[in-house]
């Protein structure tokens, strides 16, 4: 069967978490640049988001869809552990960043950064300020849940695949970077994790 294609952009946080399920498990894939709402995305995702994946006849919008597939089909470690109530955990977790952590950490407070940026323009400080709190309380939580160095038991899960990119955009913003000081199981995860292969692979440049 032919190579899975994923198709997103390298800054994509939730492509890169998929990226690093593949490299984990030695998935020969290729990866595909285009930007969300391009014909690519488009003909795959219903509302043009990145990342889509195809694989032969089959093709996939979300990120957790294109993590359970890849876990199922290919050989190597699991990532979604065969253990119905620690997989539970997994999904727990996965849930979690991508309907809370995800929008405070990225949408709402990095792109108020990022966005502008591109634009030329001035950080969006209204959309930054507004993201603070929450983001605080979301940390909070987060350097709880790792303080034996993984979410969900003593190894590596696709539940840390999903949080690792988004943590990992961090360290780069004044704010985040001063709350970090106060989270250091989050400081010795993204350690840990920006020295396995499959980050170093899927480095976002900035």
């Amino acid at each position: 069967m032919s190579k899975p294609l994923l198709i997103s952009i390298p800054q994509s946080n939730v492509g890169r978490s998929v990226q690093m399920l593949m490299e984990e498990k030695s998935v020969a894939y290729d990866f595909q640049v285009a930007r969300p709402h391009s014909d690519e995305v488009n003909a795959i995702h219903p509302l043009g988001k990145v990342p889509v994946f195809r694989h032969g006849e089959l093709t996939l919008c979300e990120s957790e869809a294109m993590a359970r597939y890849i876990d199922k089909v290919f050989d190597g470690p699991k990532f979604f552990p065969e253990d119905p109530a620690v997989c539970a955990k997994v999904d727990q977790w996965v849930s979690l960043h991508n309907t809370t952590f995800d929008i405070s950490m990225i949408r709402q407070y990095a792109l108020g950064y990022i966005l502008p940026k591109m634009a030329g323009e001035e950080p969006n400080r209204a959309q930054i300020d507004g993201a603070l709190p929450l983001m605080k309380k979301h940390l909070a939580v987060l350097n709880d849940a790792l303080a034996n160095g993984h979410l969900v038991g003593d190894s590596l899960t696709y539940a840390d695949l999903a949080v690792f990119p988004t943590l990992n955009y961090l360290p780069g913003f004044p704010e985040s970077a001063e709350m970090l000081k106060d989270c250091p199981n989050i400081t010795a995860f993204l350690e840990a994790m920006n020295g396995r292969d499959s980050a170093k692979k899927t480095v976002v440049q900035r």
